[in-house]
């Protein structure tokens, strides 16, 4: 008898206005996700988009790379086209990464199971092989 298990698309569906994208969820998109969107959030909050032509530049590009890892490339131009505001570009890449992190968190994909996996594998390596006689 064969065990048949169904598999599921890997994937998060994200829509904004009209546009639709996906997060693949998987171990590589999942872990850039986690070590780039905090330092992106830090370099977007000491931005303000409506000083200058050269603080808008700076936005953009700190918007687009976090759109990037997200949604994938060319995202943000895809969404400032659709919306043409920083401050409203912003705003939707702050709902999407708290979204996201919590659509993370309810598939089981928070932190501390990732940190647990860690410890174990790295306490599987320290104990000695039991040899058999």
């Amino acid at each position: 008898m064969a065990i048949k298990i169904q598999t599921e698309k890997p994937v998060i569906p994200i829509e904004i206005g009209e546009l639709n994208f996906e997060f693949p969820v998987d171990d590589e998109a999942i872990k850039k996700f986690r070590d780039q969107i905090p330092k992106l959030k830090e370099e977007l909050e000491q931005l303000a988009p409506e000083n200058n032509e050269e603080d808008q530049e700076l936005v953009k590009e700190a918007l687009s790379k976090g759109y990037d890892v997200i949604l994938g490339e060319g995202s943000f131009d895809k969404i400032y086209k659709v919306t043409p505001s920083l401050v409203y570009c912003m705003h939707y890449y702050s709902q999407l990464a708290e979204g996201l992190e919590n659509e993370l968190k309810e598939r089981g994909f928070s932190d501390s199971t990732q940190e647990k996996a860690q410890k174990y594998l790295q306490q599987n390596k320290k104990q000695p092989v039991k040899k058999k006689k």
